[in-house]
């Protein structure tokens, strides 16, 4: 059990140190379309500005003048745009320094990712769909949808270049369609996201180019969600829908040489003729991840800073000189010339450097466990705390509904087994340990937060589990030991101590189960093989009403094989049940309606009472917290007890930050 004296004595002090008020993330009323006249480049600065450094290239010739780097209209980033100005006080920031980050891996960085993220439009504060100017255009100047929701316009930025200097073109657009997302060695699944709803039976998105400037995407039905796809779901970038041609044709056998592709192939250490596989090797998709790694290097890109070296284990990024933001002043963004990110796999380890200054941000890395050592930082001036809300219940357990077990099947695809474990998860204590009584709040939506060990043991007994083996656990229909194996990756310094309890709370009620720690990645494999029986990860709750984020379908979690049904249209996996194929039929309802409408807010209060009815999944908390702190340099970044600000958006702004020695 946790020390909680620290959080009664100092949670007052913490909450003093808040900017301000802060805004709930909400859904639309419907009022999520940006007619030209509501794109936040409402008011053009004057002049533009550059960094002194990029100042100096176009002295000596290396880079033409700013004004031929901007595209046309750039997009301005006026206070409050990017996140919300109410909890975020953005202000003219200063050009110069390199931000000192850690990672934990050479695969890659979320906190990179999200931070130099670019989706094809935006919302202020990522989710705020409804207010002015709702869902703008980002990396597209602007866009408009019909009447029914079935086709969307994209209107380019004029004079937008790629990270090298090219221009872009609607080649661009067509390329990623006709060569990418149409070649079926390349891309042997069509993503659901362009499909009507998100169905499996839906016909793909038609492109459709208008002029130099403009394409439109035309769906078979009605797609209400599709703004928040391209917005915000996955933390979606524009890399299907524009990708640069005169890069990646290289890698393409239609355009490429075939003597310098197979080159290129053997090179890669690739067989003879899966010049796909290298192309996928080198493509920014959607998720933009690729550009954190070594793939990355030399991609082209519409991000603030690119990748430019991988050396023992460091990874340098620099600024982009052709990069399409400007703050209010007309000074380009992103203020930081550089990123400097080093591996170190260990979390202990990071988080104590953190701590003694050797990197600006800590990232969603901690847990309350470290609060005191960072409020002692804090009190000596060395670092701002933040502690933003969880986009994610961050640790939710799941039962495999679709197990090849017979008698796993038998017990826990009967719903009393699964409420009989709720009742019997002492969430308070749970909320007491891990989140020092405060910082998470019993669920309400998804289940009962309800303690009652008594009404656990009755309906595990009424449910026919009420014989017991000598060591009083409770048997199966086959009349063995019923088990519960719990296998749960170290993603947090909580995942397996919560495991751990959460194991003796349901072993209070005779059911007997284990843990095991297991790899992050063997646990994928085993997901994917349908071996996993229960495990803890997390779901995206707290906003699924406004982001469209669908993880409380099945899919590798608790009914993979339904999921899979769902997803070939019966050809693979098993029927569902009646309960399951209403929750599929409600996710289709809800990703085709506007959001906000009540036609939306219909089919999600279906889904969350579906979840809560049938106990899909067991959440020990909803609208948890995170501690994480900035060096006293950061400016532009929200700090203090800040609950309802998430922090991944605050991540999202950080072109705006800059560095303040």
């Amino acid at each position: 059990m946790f020390q909680n004296a620290f959080t009664r004595r100092n949670l007052l002090g913490l909450a003093l140190m808040s900017t301000g008020a802060v805004a709930t993330a909400c859904s639309g009323d419907g009022s999520n379309r940006a007619p030209s006249d509501a794109a936040p480049s409402r008011k053009m600065p004057g002049e533009f500005r550059e960094s002194p450094i990029l100042a100096q290239q176009v002295k000596s010739g290396e880079l033409p003048a700013l004004k031929e780097r901007l595209p046309k209209k750039p997009y301005v980033v006026n206070p409050g745009i990017l996140v919300d100005d109410k909890f975020t006080r953005m202000r003219p920031g200063k050009f110069g320094g390199t931000f000192q980050l850690a990672q934990e891996s050479p695969a890659g960085d979320p906190i990179i990712f999200i931070g130099i993220n670019e989706p094809l439009i935006w919302a202020p504060s990522g989710l705020d769909f409804d207010e002015k100017p709702g869902i703008h255009g980002n990396v597209v100047e602007e866009w408009e949808a019909n009447t029914d929701d079935s086709v969307y316009t994209f209107h380019l930025r004029q004079g937008l270049r790629w990270s090298d200097g090219e221009p872009v073109t609607m080649d661009d657009v067509r390329f990623a369609f006709e060569d990418v997302l149409h070649n079926e060695d390349i891309t042997p699944i069509f993503p659901d996201y362009l499909q009507a709803g998100k169905r499996a039976d839906a016909a793909p998105a038609k492109l459709e180019v208008i002029d130099d400037w403009t394409f439109s995407l035309t769906f078979d039905k009605s797609y209400g969600t599709f703004p928040m796809q391209l917005a915000i779901f996955g933390w979606r970038g524009y890399g299907d829908i524009i990708k640069p041609r005169h890069y990646l044709e290289q890698f393409h056998v239609k355009y490429a040489s075939k003597a310098k592709l197979a080159a290129l192939v053997k090179d890669a250490s690739l067989p003879e003729g899966e010049w796909f596989n290298l192309f996928n090797a080198k493509q920014l998709t959607s998720w933009l991840w690729n550009a954190t790694t070594e793939q990355g290097l030399g991609h082209p890109t519409l991000l603030p800073w690119v990748l430019k070296e991988v050396n023992g284990g460091t990874f340098n990024y620099e600024r982009n000189p052709y990069y399409f933001k400007v703050d209010a002043e007309g000074n380009q963004l992103p203020y930081m010339d550089g990123i400097r990110s080093q591996v170190v796999q260990n979390k202990e380890t990071l988080t104590s450097r953190a701590l003694f200054g050797e990197f600006d941000y800590l990232g969603e890395r901690a847990t309350f466990r470290k609060l005191e050592l960072f409020a002692d930082k804090a009190d000596s001036g060395d670092i701002n705390i933040l502690i933003p809300n969880q986009h994610v219940i961050p640790t939710t357990i799941f039962l495999n509904l679709t197990h090849t077990d017979k008698v796993w099947r038998q017990v826990t695809g009967d719903v009393r087994f699964r409420r009989a474990l709720s009742l019997a998860m002492n969430r308070e204590e749970l909320i007491e340990n891990f989140y020092l009584g405060e910082f998470a709040k019993l669920p309400e939506e998804t289940n009962s937060g309800e303690f009652n060990p008594a009404e656990a043991n009755r309906l595990l007994d009424e449910m026919g589990l009420d014989q017991k083996d000598s060591e009083g656990w409770r048997l199966g229909p086959d009349g063995e030991r019923f088990r519960i194996p719990f296998e749960v990756a170290d993603l947090s310094e909580n995942h397996i101590p919560l495991a751990e309890l959460v194991a003796e709370y349901w072993k209070e009620v005779g059911v007997y189960t284990t843990l095991r720690k297991i790899d992050a990645t063997v646990l994928g494999e085993r997901q994917e093989l349908n071996e996993l029986k229960a495990t803890a990860i997390w779901v995206h709750h707290p906003i699924w009403r406004s982001a469209g984020m669908d993880d409380y379908l099945p899919f590798n979690n608790w009914g993979p094989q339904w999921q899979l049904w769902h997803a070939t249209k019966g050809e693979e996996g098993e029927e569902p049940p009646a309960e399951v194929r209403e929750l599929f039929e409600l996710h289709t309802e809800f990703t085709s309606a506007r959001l906000g409408s009540p036609e939306s807010d219909a089919a999600i209060d279906g889904i969350i009472k579906s979840i809560r009815d049938n106990v899909w999944m067991l959440n020990p908390f909803e609208q948890a917290d995170w501690p994480t702190f900035f060096t006293k340099r950061v400016k532009n970044v929200a700090t203090g007890v800040k609950r309802d600000v998430y922090g991944i958006i605050v991540t999202y702004s950080m072109e705006q930050w800059y560095l303040d020695d």
